[in-house]
């Protein structure tokens, strides 16, 4: 098996950084920070498998885990949403299943999502009743 370890280089700089990695496998590509695996693309098919636990560990692993996907955090928030990116054990570190690590970690995630977005429609309301002296076409 033929592995090439790289440090990623600073993109301020331009001059490679410690502790941040590409390995390159015959399978994959892998973008490991410290001792942990973050992320790895598979060669073939291109497809994104993400550490469950230390995909957003840091500030720095977040950097150059942007910097190893080619995109911003919000973009790969998404992409796990929509099911584009996998979440999985990569470090042998907390034996979870993927679909329990969605229901755990997004679960939450929907529920905070849906509560901001009926805190909006009730600051909407509110601000409609106050406007219309409390009056509405629904007769509420």
């Amino acid at each position: 098996m033929n592995i090439k370890v790289y440090n990623l280089n600073s993109p301020r700089t331009g001059n490679p950084v410690a502790n941040q990695y590409e390995i390159i496998t015959e399978d994959d590509y892998i973008f490991q920070s410290y001792s942990s695996i973050i992320a790895k693309r598979n060669r073939e098919t291109n497809k994104i498998t993400l550490d469950s636990y230390y995909w957003d560990y840091s500030v720095t692993t977040g950097k150059y885990r942007n910097q190893f996907l080619g995109e911003c955090i919000a973009d790969t928030r998404k992409k796990i949403k929509a099911g584009l990116y996998k979440l999985a054990d990569l470090n042998g570190s907390n034996n979870v299943i993927e679909k329990d690590l969605k229901s755990q970690y997004f679960q939450k995630w929907k529920d905070e999502e849906a509560e901001k977005e009926q805190q909006f429609r009730n600051e909407r309301l509110a601000e409609r009743q106050r406007l219309n002296g409390g009056y509405s076409k629904a007769g509420h």
